[in-house]
């Protein structure tokens, strides 16, 4: 579940969930760090499509880098395959060092010893989804993300908060931290978070009622698929230009479609049917 929210409302919501989170295991003691996506997609943009038209079964190919320039946090990759399967969303992947992903992202396969779950992973993606469907780089993001996990140790619950999402069509070869985006390429206005909760089971009714109080609505929201309507000329001569005349010109705006095919707007109030 994903809410756009602004910096006052963070605020005031962490305040109330400090007590109940504490920092993600992948994370640095302030539960901080920074990603680095390298999406692919096809010529035809498929992902964007299946996304816009909700098919309950579709999948997403990214490599994805973590690792702060400082050190603290150890530079990290993976390829992951992103599958939303009958509406219930699961992800694959393996790691590997970036000039393998990067091989594996042209339908090479690594040259380093993979264990099975691995193999499997990459087969999948360079069979299916690089040979078979033609996946190629598309865009890099990054985002300087704050990641949760519940106190409760037998929970799984996970809660993030993304900031400062940036993307860029050039360039497409990521490295950890990269700090060479264009600030006009900014997802949302300064000081915006998307909100995201993940747990497996029903949300907890402490936090359903933090969450309404606090003013956050519910929306369906893809960084990839806003992104691709900002800035992708690919995708433009793809839409209708009734549809385009709606969206921001590809020239960097600071307004936010409200419109947009990945669900930024309109927005819903929150309600979770179920509770425990």
């Amino acid at each position: 579940m994903k809410f756009v929210i602004n910096a006052a409302q963070r605020e005031a919501l962490m305040e109330r969930l400090g007590p109940h989170l504490r920092a993600d295991a992948n994370a640095d003691e302030t539960a901080y760090y920074p990603i680095i996506s390298l999406y692919y997609d096809t010529p035809e943009r498929d992902c964007y499509w299946e996304k816009a038209r909700s098919l309950s079964n579709r999948r997403k190919f990214r490599v994805r880098v973590y690792g702060s320039l400082d050190g603290k946090l150890p530079p990290t990759v993976f390829i992951e395959v992103k599958h939303k399967a009958d509406n219930r969303g699961v992800k694959r992947r393996a790691r590997l060092p970036l000039e393998e992903a990067l091989r594996v992202g042209e339908g090479k396969w690594p040259t380093i010893e993979l264990d099975y779950a691995s193999k499997r992973v990459v087969a999948e993606v360079i069979e299916d989804l690089v040979l078979r469907r033609g996946f190629a780089p598309t865009m890099l993001m990054r985002y300087d993300r704050r990641a949760y996990a519940s106190v409760d140790l037998e929970s799984d619950l996970r809660i993030t908060y993304d900031t400062d999402i940036l993307y860029r069509l050039d360039n497409l070869i990521p490295v950890p931290d990269d700090r060479r985006f264009d600030p006009n390429n900014r997802l949302h206005p300064e000081g915006t978070s998307v909100l995201e909760l993940k747990i497996s089971g029903c949300v907890p009714y402490w936090l359903t009622k933090m969450i309404g109080e606090s003013g956050c609505l519910l929306v369906s929201h893809s960084k990839y698929s806003i992104a691709l309507e900002r800035c992708d000329p690919v995708l433009r001569k793809m839409l209708a230009p009734s549809y385009c005349a709606k969206l921001p010109p590809l020239a960097y705006t600071k307004e936010i479609s409200q419109k947009t095919s990945s669900g930024f707007a309109p927005q819903i109030p929150m309600l979770i049917p179920a509770f425990c």
